[in-house]
């Protein structure tokens, strides 16, 4: 497909990673239009991180109102037919725009996903890209429901017509899977490219992975109140049934323990146990402070 993409590409705090991130944006096979970088109020040195980059990219600081912010100001800014989002964590592969933009393949397509794999070889990185929490979801019906931002693209003017993200969502998780749904309620749909790969930096810790977890529980609120749908029915109850649920956790352990050994069965149903309460944890605290 010969079309124009815009690389959006917000950052908080990514002084470490946020220029290996414009590195393999700078290498694409397809060369983007444009990188659009929006600092959403960094306290640390990200903006001199991306100084060597100054002439190859647009950077915008921004006061901090959270990543869906973030991502707005940088698609109201795109010119191109087309709007990419990667993180500032993230390593995407030589060919993923290129990828990425083969999924385009009919007018009803408005946004394409792809794959998000661990970029270190660690258990916690082994767990979430066994889980897949990164990467575009199915519904029953085989559908794509959302496009997860660490890896996706966008036709412009869907984008727009979708009134782009809901600034509401401060923190991640949530504002994908309602901005898609705003964009399937007016008839588009999404596409997975297995192919368009991006290499993410995984929490480095299990505290960090569920403090994130944790934030997508509030997002899975704020979803129940704009959607009756996504609420959770009685989550304190659940809640404390989660906290008990020993034979649910033994049930996990021997699932995994036929595919991975003992020694991974056991961090990956302990993790499984952790990160039902930490979302629970958070959809509740997301309740208390009716967001």
């Amino acid at each position: 497909m010969n079309a124009e993409v815009s690389i959006v590409v917000p950052v908080f705090n990514g002084a470490t990673t946020i220029a290996n991130t414009v590195e393999h944006l700078l290498a694409q096979s397809l060369p983007p239009k444009e990188i659009i970088v929006v600092d959403d109020g960094s306290t640390d040195n990200s903006a001199d991180a991306l100084k060597p980059f100054e002439n190859q990219i647009c950077y915008h600081f921004k006061p901090n109102g959270g990543p869906a912010s973030a991502r707005n100001f940088g698609a109201r800014l795109a010119t191109a037919e087309f709007i990419a989002f990667t993180d500032s964590d993230c390593l995407p592969d030589r060919d993923w725009l290129k990828h990425l933009l083969a999924g385009f393949d009919s007018p009803q397509i408005a946004g394409v996903g792809g794959s998000v794999k661990s970029v270190d070889d660690s258990l916690l990185g082994e767990y979430i890209d066994l889980l897949r929490v990164m990467e575009p979801a199915e519904n029953s019906s085989g559908e794509i429901e959302y496009l997860i931002t660490a890896n996706a693209c966008f036709r412009r003017d869907a984008l727009l017509a979708a009134n782009l993200f809901d600034e509401r969502f401060r923190k991640p998780g949530g504002e994908e899977p309602a901005l898609c749904r705003r964009m399937r309620e007016l008839g588009h749909q999404f596409r997975f490219a297995p192919e368009a790969v991006v290499r993410h930096h995984h929490r480095q810790t299990v505290g960090s992975f569920l403090r994130t977890i944790r934030n997508y529980g509030e997002g899975r609120y704020l979803l129940g109140q704009l959607w009756p749908d996504y609420q959770i029915a009685h989550p304190t109850r659940t809640f404390f049934r989660q906290m008990v649920a020993i034979r649910s956790l033994a049930r996990q352990f021997l699932a995994y323990f036929r595919r991975h050994g003992a020694n991974k069965a056991l961090v990956f149903s302990a993790l499984d146990y952790l990160r039902q309460l930490a979302f629970l944890r958070g959809y509740l605290r997301g309740q208390r402070s009716k967001l």
